[in-house]
């Protein structure tokens, strides 16, 4: 007989509590679950590592994509900031000069400028050789290189010719630019339509600019100008298209305008050719050559 605790056990539960042997230890579905549980982590830290490595071969180009990116740009940054210093340095002090280079040193032809291929064929050849120099300013934009005064004269010049009302070429002989150079017109002999009433007896000299100094921003005649407009009329006087005893008249002296600017002006009364008695004022050529009392050709 048994203990009193061995009854009512059975043999395999005695066998299980004694220590059952290895072919008794349940081989079915606990194996099978301890299985899945390691395959599910093994699974989870394979999935989690091949992860890292793709975030991390695309991060690492992102990255120098990145920092290269903002390289360029701080030393993108850093050259403008010294090309700004420099060129402000430079223009401060006075060392950058631009070349102005032109096909004369001061008489500049109408192909010279590239003027329109437009000619008034009237002539001045009934009061030739010519006794009067009217002059006048243009009234408009300054021009200290060649290069900006030819775009002035073209600017001039297509303002006259495609205008409806107007239509004609440039209206005077010549133009004097803020550079000091002489640049053709319609040059000589040929008739002006810069001075109602006298354009038949006269050539017609225009300064480029406003010189008027009334107003706030005006144009200033310098001497180089006023060297220029002379050694102009020398050269007419040589050519014989000019008198030698020509009259220099400033346009106001003669018609209803503020032509040519009172800065203008004053430097033209400087000029021992300069009219001073004011006496033909409102007359035309015929009058005027007959009260001098020179010949025209009728």
């Amino acid at each position: 007989m048994g203990s009193p605790s061995d009854q009512g056990m059975s043999g395999l539960e005695m066998a299980v509590v004694s220590g059952p042997p290895t072919e008794l230890m349940p081989t079915g579905p606990p194996a099978q679950i301890f299985t899945m549980n390691i395959g599910s982590k093994f699974i989870s830290a394979t999935q989690n590592a091949e992860k890292a490595k793709l975030v991390k071969a695309y991060s690492c180009p992102l990255y120098l994509f990145l920092s290269l990116s903002c390289a360029c740009i701080s030393l993108a940054l850093v050259l403008c900031t010294a090309l700004v210093l420099y060129f402000s340095l430079v223009f401060k002090s006075g060392e950058f000069n631009i070349v102005d280079r032109a096909p004369h040193e001061w008489n500049i032809t109408r192909e010279d400028w590239l003027a329109r291929d437009h000619t008034d064929n009237t002539t001045v050849a009934r009061f030739a050789p010519l006794k009067l120099v009217v002059v006048q300013h243009t009234v408009g934009p300054e021009c200290h290189r060649f290069t900006n005064c030819a775009t002035v004269l073209r600017s001039l010049q297509r303002y006259y010719l495609d205008s409806k009302d107007l239509g004609y070429d440039i209206p005077y002989n010549y133009l004097i630019g803020n550079d000091g150079r002489v640049y053709q017109g319609r040059g000589w002999n040929r008739e002006g339509a810069h001075t109602y009433g006298y354009n038949r007896c006269s050539l017609g000299v225009a300064f480029i600019g406003n010189y008027s100094e009334e107003l706030t921003i005006h144009s200033r005649v310098s001497e180089l100008q006023l060297q220029r407009f002379n050694m102009l009329l020398e050269d007419g006087v040589v050519l014989g298209f000019l008198r030698p005893d020509y009259t220099i008249l400033p346009a106001m002296d003669v018609r209803n305008t503020t032509s040519p600017g009172s800065n203008l002006y004053r430097a033209l009364q400087n000029f021992d050719h300069y009219e001073r008695t004011h006496s033909f004022r409102g007359m035309d050529c015929e009058a005027i050559y007959n009260k001098l009392g020179l010949p025209y050709h009728l």
